[in-house]
């Protein structure tokens, strides 16, 4: 039972394939046949046209000949204009040549018993002097026939009559029949081999599917496609988008139809870079930013029987998750920091109880100014907004933790009414975390904010080993890495904060600090109506 059902697909998928030859293959006759029919009319008419032509021409000849002319309608016009007729005939290819009197009686005629006996045709509109050009019934069958009258001295004296026969014509069609007939055999031979060989091109192109499983195919992957939640984007060979969903149309912001366009004229440039990247780590997860996005891509190779056909992109959206384990870290840092101080304060406690049971409050005294000067630095509290005070707090602790000393520059300072919007907090935090990385164990790092009514100025240096002149477009730019884990965004800060600077028509600069590394200032116009707000 099992061979039987598996024959019953494969008895099936022949038939079809059978049932789509037989369609080819009758369009491809079809279409000759149509060609065919259409060739044999127009050679039926051109036939008729050229044969009378050709009688026209032999009968106005005839007409015309002086010795016609002059011969006719006397007693010797048959010995005269017979031989004439007869050179004409054998000359021209026509059936026959009849020269007629004025009164319709046969001066010259193919059949000599038959000459001086009545024209079996209408010769009176010829009789007066018009020319005739038609097809008529005679002695001998139908003819092409064309009638001239015979002028003399002013006068008609008689008729020509040349006719072919109708017959002789469709035996020329015949003939250019058969001599086109292998030519339109050989072209449908022909155009079978080439429709066979389509329908195998065509199988092969869509992989052996089925014709009528090829729009059930296509359902079901815009059904997938379109209702995952991830974004995908489809490139091919040629650097052309064959495939956008609706998820990553909303990541990447991307607006009417733009399948089929260059990817490199629609996606971000570090979604370019890491599709048409040829690193062995570009199939890794990683990092990337479209406009202030944070995204999680993903890049394979689309294969089809071993052959590649492009690749593929899976986005993935990580902005507010990277946010959350951001505000996550620096509470968790902030919780560690203060449990860590609360140990030491102890321990400087149970110092300063030693000093005091010894008897010895001037060394007491000592060891409360060494340990105050080591406490001081950090003071967010000059930022006046509780936002970003937290948020300087949360890096100072995480500083602390790396053995980095934060300092908040005394000259910071904030208009009255501001406080610290999204992109504050976003440019600040990122900026932070650099340089704190950067200073490394036993660095320092110091911050400057002023924010006025109508312009907010930010500052971060520290003492790490600063970025060469040659490097600064790089990391602004950069935006990619492959450190993927939770909470991780290396390479993408820097890359962040040029982004949101530049849609504040802001400005960003790189120099060396007085601390000896990378001094980065951040500057931007508060809009109006915030700055009314502040005021």
């Amino acid at each position: 039972m099992e061979g039987v059902a598996s024959e019953v697909p494969s008895l099936s998928k022949r038939r079809r394939r059978a049932q789509l030859l037989a369609l080819q293959l009758g369009i491809v006759l079809g279409l000759l046949s149509a060609v065919s029919v259409v060739i044999l009319v127009f050679e039926d008419h051109r036939t008729q046209e050229v044969a009378f032509e050709r009688v026209h021409t032999v009968a106005v000849q005839m007409a015309s000949q002086e010795a016609v002319r002059m011969n006719l309608g006397t007693p010797g016009a048959t010995e005269v204009i017979t031989p004439i007729a007869d050179l004409a005939t054998s000359v021209s290819g026509v059936h026959y040549v009849t020269v007629a009197d004025i009164n319709g009686i046969r001066v010259a005629y193919p059949d000599p018993a038959r000459i001086g006996e009545q024209v079996s045709s209408d010769h009176d509109q010829v009789r007066e002097g018009e020319s005739f050009r038609g097809t008529e019934i005679g002695p001998q069958g139908v003819t092409l026939r064309a009638k001239e009258p015979v002028w003399f001295n002013g006068k008609v004296v008689g008729t020509v009559s040349v006719g072919i026969l109708q017959s002789e014509i469709r035996g020329e069609l015949l003939e250019i029949v058969g001599d086109v007939a292998p030519w339109i055999l050989g072209a449908a031979a022909l155009g079978t081999v080439a429709s066979a060989l389509m329908a195998y091109m065509v199988r092969r192109r869509i992989y052996g599917v089925e014709p009528e499983a090829v729009a059930g195919l296509l359902q079901s992957q815009q059904a997938l496609l379109f209702s995952v939640h991830d974004g995908v984007v489809g490139v091919d060979l040629a650097g052309r988008l064959t495939l956008v969903n609706d998820e990553a149309r909303r990541l990447l912001g991307l607006e009417g139809d733009v399948v089929g366009a260059r990817a490199a004229d629609v996606l971000d440039p570090s979604l370019h870079a890491q599709l048409g990247s040829e690193a062995a780590g570009a199939e890794e997860t990683q990092y990337v930013l479209s406009g202030e996005r944070i995204l999680l891509a993903t890049r394979r190779e689309a294969l089809a029987n071993g052959k590649s056909l492009g690749r593929t992109l899976t986005l993935q959206d990580r902005t507010e998750l990277e946010a959350t384990l951001r505000e996550l870290k620096g509470q968790r840092s902030l919780a560690d920091a203060l449990s860590s101080q609360a140990h030491e304060f102890a321990n400087r406690l149970h110092v300063l109880s030693g000093y005091l049971s010894f008897g010895v409050p001037g060394e007491a005294a000592e060891y409360l100014e060494r340990i105050s000067g080591a406490a001081r630095g950090v003071d967010a509290g000059v930022l006046k907004d509780p936002a970003l005070t937290g948020l300087v707090g949360a890096n100072a602790a995480s500083a602390r933790e790396a053995g980095v000393r934060l300092l908040v520059d005394p000259e910071s300072g904030t208009a009255p009414r501001w406080r610290a919007d999204e992109d504050t907090l976003t440019v600040v935090g990122n900026l932070l975390s650099n340089a704190i990385e950067a200073a490394g164990d036993g660095g320092t790092v110091r911050l400057l904010v002023n924010a006025g009514m109508d312009q907010v100025s930010i500052c971060v240096e520290d003492s790490g080993p600063g970025i060469s002149p040659d490097e600064v477009e790089e990391i602004f730019r950069r935006g990619v890495s492959s450190k993927v884990g939770l909470g991780t965004n290396h390479g993408i800060g820097l890359a962040l904060v040029d982004r949101v600077i530049r849609r504040r028509a802001g400005s960003v600069s790189v120099d060396t600090g007085k601390l000896g590394g990378a001094r980065v200032r951040a500057e931007w116009t508060m809009p109006g109506n915030e700055a009314e707000r502040i005021a």
